[in-house]
This record gives C-alpha cells, sequence and structure tokens, in this order.
C-alpha cells in the first residue's frame, strides 16, 4: 500500500534551498522552480524553456524518456520527477562526466535523509540492495553547452506500476521501511546538492571525483559481460577513466568502453540486465 503524498509546493521549495560554498558560507537560491500537475517531460519543458539554475518538477509525466529513447514508468503516485538546466561552454574539459557527478549528488541527498545500503550504476541508475530506484538521464541543446539533468525516484510505487517495469525496483518507502516519506524534504536535499556540485564542476578536480565516485560505485570489482561489436565479452570493472568511461580488465589489458558501446550484465546472472538502458522504468 502506497501512502497519499501532497503535491509539491514551488514557494515552500524556494524558500527552504540554501547553497552552501566550499567556504560553508549559505546563500539563498535565486532560480526559478517551475512545478506542473502533468507534464510530457520535465527535461523537454527545460530544454525549451529553461534558464542556467532552473529547476522542472511534476507530480506525473506522460512521455518520461530514458536512455535510448525509452520509456519511463511515472505514475501519479508520489514520485519524484525533477529535472535540472545547467550551462557549462566547451572550455571545461570534462562535461562527459556531468552524469556522474549528477550521480553522486543524489546518492548524497538520499543519505541526507537517512537512506543507507544505496549506491550508483554505472552510468545512471540509483540501486538500493539490488533494486532499482531511480534513474538520471542528461540531455543537451544549444550547441552542446545548455545541459539539462533529469532524476526519476521511486518514492511510492503500487502494484499496477511495478507491473509495468521489467526488473527488479523498489521506493524510498521500501528502503526506509515503508516510513512515509516528505517529498519537498527529498525534493530540497536534491536540489541543494545539484546546486553545490554544478558550482563546483567547472572546476573539478579529477581525483576527488574519482574517490566520491569509487564510494558509491556498485559495479567497481564485479565481473561483466557485455555484447560490443557482434562479439560478447567478459571482464572486470576496474573504475572509469577521466572521461567518465567504464574500464573494463580483459584477458588482453584494459579497455573502456562508453555507456552507447554496452549493455552491462553481471557474468553470474546472464538473464538478469542490470543496465538501465534495456528495462521499460524509464526517466
Amino acid at each position: 500500500m502506497t501512502a497519499k503524498h501532497n503535491a509539491l509546493n514551488a514557494e515552500r521549495i524556494h524558500e527552504s534551498i540554501h547553497i552552501f560554498s566550499e567556504e560553508n558560507l549559505s546563500t539563498r537560491y535565486s532560480g526559478n522552480i517551475n512545478c506542473f500537475d502533468t507534464i510530457d517531460s520535465t527535461n523537454t519543458w527545460l530544454l525549451e524553456n529553461g534558464k542556467n539554475g532552473d529547476f522542472c518538477l511534476s507530480e506525473t509525466q506522460t512521455a518520461g524518456r530514458g536512455r535510448r529513447d525509452n520509456r519511463w514508468v511515472s505514475p501519479d503516485s508520489g514520485n519524484i520527477y525533477l529535472s535540472y538546466c545547467c550551462y557549462f561552454d566547451h572550455s571545461v574539459p570534462h562535461r562527459s562526466l556531468l552524469g556522474l557527478v549528477a550521480g553522486i549528488a543524489t546518492a548524497e541527498a538520499l543519505e541526507d535523509i537517512g537512506l543507507t545500503g544505496h549506491g550508483l550504476k554505472w552510468p545512471n541508475d540509483i540501486f538500493w540492495k539490488s533494486k532499482k530506484l531511480g534513474g538520471i538521464l542528461i540531455q543537451t541543446a544549444d550547441n552542446y553547452e545548455k545541459f539539462v539533468i533529469g532524476i526519476g525516484l521511486n518514492v511510492s510505487l503500487p502494484q499496477d506500476s511495478l507491473n509495468q517495469i521489467t526488473q527488479a525496483a523498489t521506493s524510498l518507502e521500501e528502503a526506509l521501511k515503508n516510513q512515509t516519506v516528505n517529498r519537498e524534504t527529498v525534493v530540497i536535499k536534491l536540489m541543494e546538492k545539484l546546486l553545490s556540485h554544478s558550482e563546483m564542476f567547472a572546476q573539478l578536480p579529477f581525483q576527488a571525483f574519482t574517490q566520491s565516485w569509487n564510494r558509491w560505485d556498485i559495479l567497481n570489482g564485479q565481473r561483466v559481460s557485455f555484447q560490443h561489436q557482434n562479439q560478447k565479452i567478459e571482464g572486470k570493472v576496474d573504475g572509469i577513466d577521466k572521461h567518465g568511461r567504464i574500464a573494463i580488465l580483459l584477458e588482453s589489458g584494459i579497455e573502456y568502453f562508453t555507456a552507447a558501446d554496452i549493455k552491462l550484465k553481471k557474468s553470474n546472472q546472464a538473464s538478469q540486465t542490470i543496465s538501465k538502458q534495456s528495462t521499460t522504468n524509464r526517466l
């Protein structure tokens, strides 16, 4: 049974956001928060209308999408569908890491609300105890300088929604032992983390990023198998590189792959695809 959630309130959320700098100084958020009862996609809305620092939220989405244009199940049951708009010009050398940084921000926000046992599955999934809790989608516009980060988090999952999802899924209510989750608290933490991480992103030290990623990475050291150029490849995950590519240790040595290259499976669970890009639960 899922709990009834109150509608998100943009004004109340705006008043509650504080951004902490590296000097631990707090400033008020000055961007726009746009809340909808229903929308085709929060990402699409920001791609068309968003300015740097804007957020978009909706109670439900009619055309939520994820990687490879797959559908994200978006019921009106109290989940979180949130998108954030930010700009980074071509002088930022590591823009390909933004999706992974957004994952770190999400994991930290969930930790702040008391969640434990969660982690990130490269490139864009949030997991809790082997079940998918949410996902992240990055889209670009304006000559690849405008970035929209979309985050979908399962807060409540009614049975009819679970029936539409083709992999093991979970919700914050289940992960937090069926406690009623205050969505606005989660949204505020997400926004604060996204704002602080994006503020520091242009000067991101790769070593610090790697340490943060390794803390949440649930695939590192795991054996995986995947199809690449019509060949089945098996190897051991050995972190990521400065471009955000996954490193796979093969018999011939380490090779690097992008999210567009592969669909990962755990080698000992060949029938269970653990990559978001082959599921129907999409942002």
